[in-house]
């Protein structure tokens, strides 16, 4: 029964879920907004108009000039008097734009700039002082710029026609019409180039027309300022009757849209912007309080994506109207939201500050006050957990235990911090309580609950828990997987074991534990995992991890009343919603906006009912209307804003090439600009333009890049050859399938281009050629060389006989020389013997000399002293011995080769002595070895040298030693 009650709810759900929506715009909470203020798109304040072209891209009429923004680059292009643009319109992705006495538009030159091109030039002289252009249409007979004083037709190519008045107002158009206020006529409708009078009451002429909008029944809704709204009807206007008009007189209505799903947005002076339906109805009000950056709101579009985007006096903001997400912020009071829950037809919210409340009217949740939210006394603090326990609402509170009655918090217990309650086995009146230090049990009696004391034995954080039968399974973020046995009082602890890193648990934590389709699922860094009891190991969870992305890391899991599952990875929020087959269909488009704003192990949902899911976040409670209808995978397109090509000698420059361009940018480069810079966007605006990328260059990158928000590349020094740029996308609304591609073409260098291979080809063909005649004549002139070789061998080998005689010849002299040498070398020897045996001669009888004397005295008798005379006289001849000394000048002779005669017949003055001292000094005899061998002293040896440098004129510095070696 059970089961056919839930295939009912699912076929339902399914039905209502693909019927469409209309007019659907949230009450619940606020819209998400975007500030972008001055600072951000570095521009003037104010913005007093907004369009969008065709491929997403945002323009806004600024102070400073045109705006634009693509969802990741702000950019501004003034006009030429640097004037207030009041106005822009885009029709085929042409920009008009209207400021002080200047109109014209922005159009992209060959290279895809947007170049202004000013019309003011065909306007005539005595029409130029038109002041400010404030709006620009599009109708059949061309574009319309209107200021206060003209309305000028451009065709294309002239100012065709030109409707003068001295007291215009603002215009709008209405269908194909164009309606305009004159202040002396009334309400016109220009058709054709014709003014035609629609209405004459008298509140057209006293105030400022500033919205004019389709209404039922082909009425208009008319909007002055300081009169509020009106109803056009058949020329007269009555007021619009609704509370909303009430507030649009009060705050002075300033601008006004239809927007494509029949609502009404109204912008006001002082109370920010109204989002109502026909009946007058306000499904939304959002001003300064609620996070608009000013009150004032110029200007007002609807983008592509059903958004509301703002001009304001001060920035610009955006609406994310066309979304299943709201939020309750701070402007309720709400911060980081833990817990919530619906009870008793009140909205309870647990956040870091307290737990708040607010009534629901209506199980749509219709739009609130901030007033609204209230805090319960005594909550102050962090809210960890709210829970319905047999129709009774348990606070699991830093401070204790709570239990909720309306708007009053009963206290339960007062020790610290309750993560979580679990009713025990089912039974109504036991809950086990996870705490910051163990387990806690609670008991009713009736309605009231009662501490019972404490679980002993087991004193960790319990935050996470799961029963199965009497075991109690505890996953501790640091520690692991407690299994916990309690006794059946629940007193003690009665078996405790913890796993970590083992029976099939990876090593790496944390765990989790949860309880998803009656059975305990563990999530961990390798996936989910099953307890099995029998081998008492956890195993794999394929069945369900299949629905999962491959490598998928699941944090948390919440399994809903209806069987669906809510998961947490990776900072990451999704769903797997239960079908009727049994399997799971899984959703992440809704919930990228909100991922950066998940709180990390904290995650936490609840399912009110098939329209409301509430969502805790950093930000506040985010509210998700699951039937809310929205197209997420739209045909947008990445932007190249930029792709430049340079070099060191030459640029060449390409913009703006979008979308799938590898057939339009098939581009060839020559190779002096074979570096390459990428610039590019995506128009999506949700998040503020929070988008990531991945990109690669095929035929240089092996791999994709990481994601990253980068919106720029660049390659230097590429080789020549076709490379593909892709991107890849991935917006707050999922990743998208498409790859946008660059491709292009890097010619070679002229060396090697086809070119210049043609001419090495050429050229190599002629090398051949001449190699092949340069072999032959080579062959030709190597027969006759070696005939003329063997001729010249044999008169070689003629000459090689004649000087081998030659050598022989030349071997025998140097024999004989070595003959020769070896007399000398002989002689030389017995010369320097002969020598020697002199000096040691002259030596020993000089010694004997001088004993001798040294004996003669008074006390010798007289035939002693004869004696030695006689001795002393043969002494003395021995020395005089000439024999020895024509020996030496023999062998001296034959040494030196007649030294002494070529010395005597140089200089004829030489005495003998004098001869024979060059003779000895020739032989390079020291001054102590010449004396004796010349029976002088030294000191006349030196005498004797001093005189002979005077007979042989050598100067000072010449040595006397040297000059003897010459002879």
């Amino acid at each position: 029964m059970m089961q056919k009650i839930r295939l009912f709810v699912l076929f339902f759900i399914y039905v209502a879920y693909l019927l469409p929506a209309n007019a659907q715009v949230k009450r619940a909470g606020l819209p998400l907004i975007n500030n972008f203020s001055r600072n951000t798109y570095n521009a003037s304040t104010q913005n007093w108009a907004i369009d969008q072209d065709s491929r997403g891209m945002m323009y806004f009429a600024n102070n400073d000039g045109l705006l634009s923004f693509d969802g990741q680059h702000w950019s501004l292009l003034p006009v030429p008097n640097r004037s207030i643009v009041r106005s822009v319109f885009i029709h085929n992705d042409t920009i008009y734009v209207g400021a002080f006495e200047e109109f014209g538009y922005f159009a992209s030159n060959t290279q895809g700039r947007l170049v202004y091109h000013s019309l003011v030039e065909l306007v005539p002289g005595e029409n130029k002082n038109f002041d400010e252009v404030w709006k620009i249409f599009k109708t059949s007979n061309g574009i319309v710029f209107q200021s206060f004083k003209y309305l000028f037709y451009f065709d294309g190519k002239r100012i065709s026609h030109i409707i003068h008045s001295r007291s215009f107002g603002h215009s709008y158009k209405v269908g194909n019409d164009i309606y305009i206020t004159d202040h002396e006529r009334g309400l016109l409708k220009i058709s054709n180039g014709k003014a035609e009078q629609v209405s004459n009451d008298p509140l057209f002429k006293q105030y400022e027309l500033r919205c004019l909008l389709p209404y039922q029944n082909s009425q208009m809704l008319v909007g002055l300022i300081n009169k509020g709204i009106y109803v056009l009807h058949d020329s007269k206007l009555s007021p619009w009757n609704t509370t909303l008009n009430k507030l649009l007189i009060e705050n002075n209505v300033f601008s006004g849209i239809r927007m494509k799903n029949g609502l009404y947005a109204f912008g006001s002076i002082q109370n920010g912007v109204y989002i109502a339906d026909e009946q007058g109805e306000i499904h939304q009000h959002v001003n300064r309080y609620k996070g608009l950056q000013n009150n004032t709101v110029l200007s007002m579009a609807e983008d592509r994506s059903g958004n509301l985007w703002m001009g304001l006096d001060n920035g610009i903001d955006l609406l994310e109207v066309n979304s299943p997400l709201s939020i309750y912020d701070h402007t309720f009071h709400i911060e980081s939201t833990y817990a919530s829950v619906v009870h008793d037809g009140i909205l309870y919210i647990g956040t870091n500050q307290g737990l708040f409340y607010a009534p629901t009217p209506s199980m749509h949740f219709n739009h609130q006050s901030p007033t609204d939210m209230q805090l319960i006394p005594g909550t102050e603090g962090q809210v960890w957990n709210l829970q319905v326990i047999d129709n009774q609402l348990l606070c699991g509170h830093n401070f204790g235990a709570f239990h909720i009655q309306g708007t009053r918090a009963v206290q339960i217990a007062d020790d610290r911090g309750y993560w979580t309650f679990l009713q025990h086995n089912g039974k109504s009146d036991t809950l086990i309580c996870g705490t910051y230090n163990g387990l806690n049990v609670f008991t009713r009696n009736g309605i009231s609950w009662r501490y019972s004391g404490k679980m002993k034995g087991f004193d960790e954080s319990s935050k996470n828990m799961v029963q199965q039968g009497n075991e109690l399974w505890i996953a501790h973020g640091y520690r692991g997987i407690y299994k916990i046995l309690p006794d059946l009082k629940l007193q003690n602890v009665l078996e405790k074991e913890l796993y970590v890193g083992r029976n099939g648990l990876p090593e790496s934590l944390p765990y989790n534990v949860h309880l998803i389709q009656n059975r305990m699922v563990f999530t961990t860094v390798e996936g989910l995992m099953l307890y099995d009891r029998e081998s008492d190991r956890f195993i794999k969870d394929d069945a369900l991890y299949q629905f999962f992305g491959t490598g998928e890391r699941i944090d948390n899991l919440i399994e809903d009343s209806s069987g669906s599952i809510w998961f947490f990875s990776n900072e990451r929020m999704g769903l797997l919603r239960l079908l009727e087959d049994g399997t799971y269909t899984k959703v992440t488009a809704p919930f990228g906006r909100m991922n950066n704003a998940l709180i990390g192990s904290y995650e936490n949902v609840y399912v009110h009912d098939s329209r409301n899911v509430f969502i805790g976040s950093k930000n506040g409670l985010i509210h998700y209307d699951p039937f809310f209808k929205k197209e997420y995978k739209r045909n947008q397109q990445l932007i190249f804003r930029e792709v430049i090509f340079s070099g060191a000698a030459e640029s060449l420059q390409f913009f703006k090439i979008y979308g799938n361009a590898a057939e339009k940018s098939n581009i060839q480069v020559p190779f002096s600009g074979n570096s390459v810079r990428f610039r590019f966007a995506y128009p999506s605006y949700e998040a503020g333009g929070d988008v990531l990328f991945s990109f690669r260059l095929k035929g240089f990158d092996k791999d994709w890049s990481e994601w990253e928000k980068t919106t720029f590349k660049e390659y230097t020094n590429l080789y020549e050859g076709r490379y593909v740029f892709e991107v890849k996308v991935n917006s707050v609304s999922g990743f998208q399938d498409d790859i946008y591609q660059f491709a292009f073409q890097i010619r070679p260098p002229l060396y090697r281009s086809v070119f210049a291979y043609t001419i090495y080809v050429i050229f190599m063909i002629a090398l051949v050629i001449s190699v092949m005649y340069f072999i032959q004549r080579k062959i030709s002139r190597t027969v006759k060389e070696a005939e003329e070789r063997h001729e010249k061998e044999l008169q070689e080998q003629e000459l090689s006989f004649r000087e081998q005689a030659l050598i022989a010849e030349k071997q025998i002299i140097h024999l004989k020389n070595q003959s020769l040498q070896s007399q000398i070398d002989h002689k030389n020897k017995e010369l320097a013997n002969t020598t020697l045996h002199i000096i040691h001669k002259n030596k020993i009888l000089n010694a004997i000399k001088f004993q001798l004397g040294n004996l003669i005295d008074g006390s010798v008798p007289l035939t002693k002293k004869q004696q030695i005379d006689q001795l002393l006289a043969k002494i003395n001849k021995e020395l005089k011995n000439e024999k020895f000394q024509e020996l030496f000048d023999e062998y001296f002779d034959d040494v030196h080769q007649d030294f002494i005669s070529r010395l005597k017949d140089a200089h004829t003055e030489l005495s003998a002595r004098e001869l024979r001292l060059c003779a000895y000094l020739k032989m390079n005899l020291s001054t102590k070895e010449i004396a004796p061998l010349m029976n002088i002293s030294i000191r006349g040896v030196e005498i004797g040298r001093y005189r002979l440098r005077k007979k042989l004129n050598l100067d000072r510095d010449e040595s006397l030693l040297d000059y003897l070696m010459k002879f």
